[in-house]
């Protein structure tokens, strides 16, 4: 196999610096070597994997050059400087814009962590301590940073939504991530055009202090969530955009943005935390991030599909709940722990169906199919069903008969008119459409099986032949 035959990692980088508005990184140069008849093929990266096992990871370098150092793990013991070699080539760190270098934190070494239980405690210890946060809220903030550690072996990135109405606090959040979570750089107020333009080749965590979450940022920032999925860029480029984030969003502006995210709400403590200015961020990051280094090394190549059974999740939150079991490859018990720590919020997601229109119109549907004692309902009968059942769970909204047909529309649910109106046939049609949304929104009646019912209990495609 030649070399270029070999898996590498994704971030080979020629001699082009990396400026703090931009990574375009050309891949395809090679730094000259002195002596043509004995070359050594040099290459500038910001990190590898190699097919035997070593990895070539950022570290902090000096003070006075705006460029990191690099470190060299073969599966036993660590190299680091400038430079580094593996399989007969050299590896150097890219220049990076000064600015950008200083903004961004990374450790200056790996050292033993103990366990992953060890590892989590000591980090959830920092967020009570530190910012008098709760253990649950200390806890989901553990399970973000750890997991940036590994995200670019995760499919799905983490991702924290963060509200309150504290915006110092939500700072001192972000302040603390920053020297918990694997390269984090922290940003206030970016627009969709300076999203697309961040260096993410350098497997960046973003800390977003964002209080204002217009539709396309939102849509940006789902899409950057799925690995291997590249956004359209200028001149026809297009932009890997993956990585993890935190966002802070001020008091309700979460809730537009939470949909496969964790999600934290946080209150100041009535006790007066310890003070978490720069000596003390340094500090913390000069002790944690060296073990989670080490904790990235012995585990990234054990990130493979989680044991732990998330099924009984909601869609919402099941790639999200995978993605934290994922992150804890070599302690199973604790992987299923971690996970569980997002059942309240995915009760939270089951709540609001409740509350859901669309929820409504099916769930009502449903029980008239089943009850047999017509053939067809009118659109305005239908609307005074769902708005009863919307009340009796606490909804004051009441919709119109108009609003429920264009909600119809949208499910797909067959429709006719006659002498009386627009009316819902029960055919089979429209049972089956019936039954497969009710699968789709994960509602109660889905589990119920009538006698006699040819579509319960039988999952139905999404697209007909």
């Amino acid at each position: 196999m030649s070399r270029l035959d070999q898996p590498v990692g994704p971030f080979l980088f020629a001699r082009k610096s990396v400026a703090a508005t931009g990574g375009d990184l050309n891949t395809k140069e090679k730094m000259n070597a002195s002596s043509a008849s004995n070359r050594t093929e040099t290459f500038f990266s910001a990190g590898e994997s190699f097919a035997d096992g070593a990895m070539i990871e950022l570290v902090s370098g000096s003070s006075k050059l705006s460029k990191p150092n690099l470190l060299l793990w073969n599966g036993c013991e660590a190299t680091l400087g400038p430079r580094v070699e593996h399989d007969g080539c050299t590896y150097e760190a890219p220049d990076l814009d000064p600015i950008l270098y200083r903004a961004t934190r990374f450790p200056s070494q790996c050292s033993d962590y103990g366990s992953a239980r060890g590892l989590f405690g000591g980090i959830r210890d920092l967020f009570r301590h530190h910012l008098g946060l709760s253990e649950s809220e200390s806890g989901l903030l553990t399970c973000f940073a750890i997991s940036t550690w590994l995200a670019d072996r995760l499919p799905t990135a983490p991702t924290l939504a963060i509200s309150g109405r504290d915006e110092e606090l939500g700072i001192d959040v972000l302040r603390l991530l920053s020297c918990v979570c694997r390269h984090p750089l922290m940003l206030g107020e970016v627009t969709p055009g300076g999203f697309r333009s961040l260096p993410m080749q350098l497997s960046l965590t973003l800390l977003l202090n964002q209080q204002v979450l217009r539709p396309n940022l939102q849509r940006l920032f789902r899409a950057s969530s799925f690995r291997g999925l590249y956004l359209p860029g200028i001149g026809g480029r297009v932009v890997n955009a993956y990585g993890a984030k935190a966002i802070f969003c001020g008091d309700d502006a979460a809730d537009t943005l939470t949909d496969g995210m964790m999600h934290i709400f946080v209150v100041s403590s009535e006790l007066q935390p310890p003070a978490l200015d720069e000596q003390v961020q340094n500090e913390i990051a000069s002790q944690v991030q060296s073990r989670l280094l080490m904790y990235r090394l012995k585990n990234l190549e054990k990130v493979s599909a989680s044991r732990v059974d998330v099924s009984k999740f909601t869609f919402a939150k099941r790639p999200m709940a995978r993605t934290l079991a994922m992150s804890f490859p070599e302690d199973l018990e604790l992987a299923r722990d971690v996970v569980q720590l997002l059942g309240p919020q995915d009760e939270e997601v089951r709540a609001q169906r409740s509350f859901d229109v669309n929820c409504a119109i099916v769930e009502t549907l449903w029980y008239m199919l089943h009850d047999g004692k017509q053939r067809e309902v009118g659109v305005d009968a239908l609307a005074r069903g769902v708005n009863a059942l919307l009340c009796s769970r606490g909804e004051i909204k009441e919709y119109s008969a108009e609003e429920i047909g264009w909600k119809l529309r949208n499910l797909d649910i067959p429709r006719h008119s006659n002498s009386a109106g627009r009316q819902v046939l029960f055919g089979r049609d429209t049972s089956r459409c019936v039954h497969r949304l009710s699968r789709i929104y994960e509602l109660q009646c889905s589990n119920l099986v009538e006698a006699g019912c040819p579509d319960c209990g039988q999952p139905q495609p999404l697209i007909s032949k």
